[in-house]
């Protein structure tokens, strides 16, 4: 009786240790980052997104500051893109909010290549990426 008692409790000790490895907070995200150029300028305020071609994938986006800089977040406070191969679509039209919070619609200065019908395809590597775009 007394080894089955010991026997039980290193199989829960080994489960719980197996649970806490398995839940720990390696995302699998990798850190992706570049810049954008549109006919030779940096371009400022642009969408940029990576849609895995995985089936399960997750996307990621980020946006191009002044000098055309960007870095992707799978979510609002979590930066990174899953790795593999993705298509990408950069994009400057929509409705965005100015620093008080105004409504701004921007028009496309992007051909529809890069965004709509994308033909940009990268892949994300295990590591730091910088992916730069001159479009």
């Amino acid at each position: 009786m007394r080894r089955t008692t010991q026997a039980a409790r290193f199989l829960s000790l080994i489960l719980v240790c197996a649970f806490i490895a398995g839940c720990g907070s390696d995302t699998g995200l990798v850190k992706v980052k570049g810049k954008v150029t549109l006919n030779g300028q940096p371009l400022e305020g642009a969408t940029v997104e990576f849609q895995p071609t995985a089936a399960d994938g997750s996307p990621s986006s980020g946006q191009t500051d002044a000098n055309g800089r960007y870095e992707l977040m799978y979510a609002f406070d979590t930066p990174g893109a899953m790795p593999g191969e993705h298509i990408v679509t950069i994009r400057t039209a929509g409705t965005f909010f100015d620093d008080e919070g105004n409504e701004i619609e921007r028009q496309e200065r992007v051909p529809a290549k890069y965004n709509t019908r994308s033909e940009l395809t990268r892949t994300v590597e295990h590591g730091s990426n910088t992916i730069n775009f001159e479009l």
